[in-house]
């Protein structure tokens, strides 16, 4: 590991978590020890749940209109497309897209079911690219990865082009108050945790300026839920992976209790995430839009 932080060369460092490294300039943390991209599944594979539209999908899709409207006759890039459920629903918008995606799974079910331009490389995307979106994908990323991806989305995007980034914000009260048990804690397929100070630096160093931030109601609501749930029962997001991913059941009694707290913890976690709405960088996700700026004159 470096003796440095990869974003601001700062030298000091401290842990919230033992997981992770953290950078006392600009709060970034790495995953310590040796770190690698791996392949996940957040969706299921299934035509018919590529159909299904939830609150955090028409959140998603109104950040995309709000971020990506003017960007309708360009290539749009979709980093860590996943299941391809976000990148077929809003092809349309768009004269041209195309998923990146490394899980195999993933690749063959957006290509073979979905009918979509998926590439496992950035550099296989060909042409410029006016918008690009990044939901909870560049935590993902090796530093040296994610350096290749932002250097590349730097000099294929003209000035103006927009990327929107979502991942999860270590300087958020949530994380400050559920440590290893918040909802988007996640190792070791968390390789990076970032605060807004650090992403911005990250971005601003590759050619990108911060826009507008967007309040993240669902990811925000659910976060503190989860978090509360993960705070009094076992299994880290138990109930998450039940509902989201399928998981099967480990015990009648965990289903059935996590399923009588719920309606005590949504409440508060809404009235919790209020608060973030007022201070968006103490949210529990930090969701960005971001410009390209004007190449430096020489």
């Amino acid at each position: 590991m470096s003796p440095s932080c990869f974003i601001c060369h700062g030298t000091d460092f401290d842990r919230v978590t033992p997981h992770y490294r953290r950078c006392r300039t600009c709060g970034h943390e790495t995953l310590a020890g040796e770190t690698a991209q791996a392949y996940m599944l957040n969706d299921p594979l299934d035509p018919a749940a590529a159909q299904r539209v939830t609150a955090l999908d028409r959140f998603q899709d109104a950040a995309l209109g709000r971020c990506g409207g003017g960007a309708r006759a360009g290539l749009w890039v979709d980093i860590g497309s996943g299941s391809g459920k976000y990148l077929a629903r809003n092809r349309g918008k768009f004269a041209r897209h195309c998923g990146l995606e490394i899980t195999p799974a993933a690749v063959e079910f957006s290509r073979r079911e979905l009918g979509l331009q998926i590439a496992t490389d950035i550099g296989d995307v060909r042409g410029a690219i006016a918008f690009a979106t990044a939901w909870h994908s560049l935590e993902h990323f090796p530093d040296d990865a994610l350096g290749t991806l932002l250097a590349t989305l730097r000099d294929r995007m003209p000035a103006g082009a927009r990327l929107l980034v979502s991942v999860p914000n270590g300087a958020s009260w949530q994380y400050r108050l559920f440590r290893a048990h918040y909802a988007f804690f996640d190792v070791p397929s968390h390789l990076q945790n970032f605060t807004p100070d650090s992403l911005h630096r990250l971005l601003a160093t590759h050619g990108f300026r911060p826009v507008a931030p967007v309040v993240s109601w669902p990811y925000n609501v659910f976060g503190y839920a989860q978090g509360f749930l993960n705070l009094v029962l076992p299994g880290h997001n138990y109930l998450y992976y039940r509902l989201k991913r399928g998981r099967p059941s480990q015990s009648r009694w965990l289903d059935l209790a996590n399923l009588c707290l719920l309606p005590v913890v949504v409440p508060l976690a809404a009235v919790l995430s209020l608060l973030d709405a007022v201070r968006p960088g103490r949210q529990g996700v930090l969701t960005c839009c971001f410009e390209r700026s004007d190449p430096p004159t020489t």
